[in-house]
């Protein structure tokens, strides 16, 4: 190849070059600095009210955040987008079809956009290479189903300070990649069997800060790989059916600033604490409040409605929960409290009902327990049973004629009595 054959290719990369240099009109846009490599136009916070026309066609990274662009059309952005950041602007409509005809594109950024309000279901249609996407801080009350239909490569969706009221079942269902999204700051009030559906990837969950009162019992079921799970600062008082229990690789989990009730709605939320070592925050007891002496004589399920629910010691992951006394049985005359159950969560505490039949549970410390009964009247009908330690445990009934049961103390050591009046 001759010398005058490689100066004119030499030039020719030049001009090529110098296409993307600050300055070199009409290929950067006036108020946009431009870059070589990685192509990338920068026109942030320049009081743009517009996507500015003209933008170079090869561009990958568009930065337009921080201006007041009021509307996104169609055609306005090139095909080999990559990075397009459009936040902190004054967007209130995107025309259908702006995002169709990126292939390429891997990053939206639309948050911080209060006049967003609303998006046409069909908004990021197309975009099967995109990995994250922000909608955080769009006033965002609700999402259309189709919404994320398509949007397979997804990994990070940010829907966080919204307003979203509700969520509905299979809103995610196509987001089998997902690995972090982010629901914090909304105003949802529950969590339906499906709503979380599709996710079989997803590593972290941020749901504090909303409205939520109700969890489906299998609201998180298929989220196999969960790890973080944030609940706190929500209107949660109990977890029925024990939802936690579809997540095997949890290992983080913040509950705290709910009103959380400690009778025997506690029950299978306590039982999944003591079976498994994920770090929690504290889970404190709201409710049921205490009696005076007064009243009527009705005693709360549980005596323990500002203490903990998960104990001081689990939040650091240990086992080790102590003891606490439990407390006496009620004496003298009441009726039963309107829906307060019998039977106690197992942990440190007691339940107890009251009225013609007197019953209740009670546990202290790892391994001290027992329930009882006691009849309406002199008949028989009045029987206990407790526990205390491995091969302690001992069972009696008795009535105004006598008593009898059987008991059993370390291995080989058992027994049975019965008493009458002579």
């Amino acid at each position: 190849m001759s010398r005058r054959c490689c100066c004119r290719r030499l030039a020719a990369l030049l001009l090529a070059a110098l296409a993307w240099v600050p300055g070199a009109a009409p290929a950067c846009p006036a108020l946009c600095t431009c870059y070589v490599s990685p192509p990338t136009v920068s026109c942030q916070a320049s009081n743009l009210s517009a996507v500015p026309a003209g933008l170079p066609p090869g561009a990958r990274r568009l930065f337009l955040q921080n201006n007041v662009i009021a509307a996104l059309r169609a055609g306005a952005f090139g095909p080999s987008t990559v990075t397009l950041w459009l936040y902190s602007n004054n967007i209130s409509s995107i025309q259908p079809g702006t995002f169709r005809h990126l292939p390429a594109l891997e990053e939206l950024d639309l948050g911080d956009n209060p006049h967003l309000r609303a998006l046409a279901p069909d908004t990021f249609h197309g975009l099967r290479r995109l990995q994250a996407l922000h909608l955080y801080r769009c006033r965002l009350a609700s999402l259309p189903s189709a919404i994320f239909r398509g949007l397979h490569s997804l990994q990070y969706l940010y829907l966080q300070e919204n307003g979203l009221l509700y969520l509905q079942d299979d809103l995610f269902a196509d987001l089998a990649n997902l690995s972090h999204l982010f629901l914090h700051g909304n105003r949802v009030r529950a969590l339906s069997e499906g709503v979380f559906r599709g996710l079989a990837s997803l590593d972290r969950l941020l749901l504090h800060a909303n409205r939520l009162a109700a969890v489906h019992r299998r609201a998180f079921r298929g989220l196999a790989r969960l790890t973080i799970l944030y609940l706190f600062n929500n209107s949660l008082a109990a977890l029925p059916g024990d939802p936690l229990a579809a997540l095997p690789a949890l290992q983080f989990l913040r509950l705290n600033a709910n009103p959380w009730a400690c009778d025997c709605r506690a029950r299978p939320l306590w039982a999944w604490f003591r079976r498994t070592r994920v770090s929690s925050s504290p889970v404190l007891c709201a409710s049921p409040p205490q009696l005076g002496a007064g009243g009527h004589g009705a005693v709360p399920p549980v005596t323990r409605p500002a203490g903990a629910l998960v104990p001081q010691s689990h939040h650091r992951g240990h086992g080790d929960r102590g003891s606490r006394p439990a407390p006496r049985p009620p004496h003298g005359p009441g009726g039963r409290r309107r829906g307060a159950p019998h039977g106690c969560p197992p942990g440190r505490g007691a339940c107890w009902e009251r009225g013609r039949s007197s019953k209740g549970c009670w546990e202290r410390g790892p391994g001290s327990k027992g329930c009882w009964e006691r009849g309406p009247g002199p008949g028989p009908g009045s029987r206990a049973c407790w526990e205390r330690g491995p091969g302690s445990r001992a069972c009696w009934e008795w009535w105004h004629q006598g008593s009898k049961g059987c008991w059993e103390r370390g291995l080989g050591s058992r027994g049975c009595w019965e008493q009458r009046p002579s």
